[in-house]
């Protein structure tokens, strides 16, 4: 007996790469930048603001947690 399988959808590899970035809990500031459309200079700015920054070394890291949370803080009620 030969049961049918079942056909996956297929992802393409930018939409692999979207997710993987957007499941991360630390960003590249160059990731972050993309992930929240703005330049780098205001990405790195609101994320030192949001103290979501750690720097190891040269590599500087965004905690995508702290930084949400912080532009939240932004939000427009109407």
């Amino acid at each position: 007996m030969n049961p049918k399988k079942t056909k996956m959808p297929q992802l393409s590899i930018d939409k692999y790469k979207d997710m993987k970035v957007i499941n991360k809990k630390f960003l590249s500031q160059k990731e972050g930048a993309e992930l929240y459309s703005m330049g780098i200079e205001t990405f790195r700015t609101l994320a030192n603001e949001a103290n979501a920054v750690y720097k190891i070394g040269k590599k500087v890291l965004i905690n995508a947690e702290v930084f949400e949370e912080y532009l939240e803080s932004f939000r427009v009620w109407r």
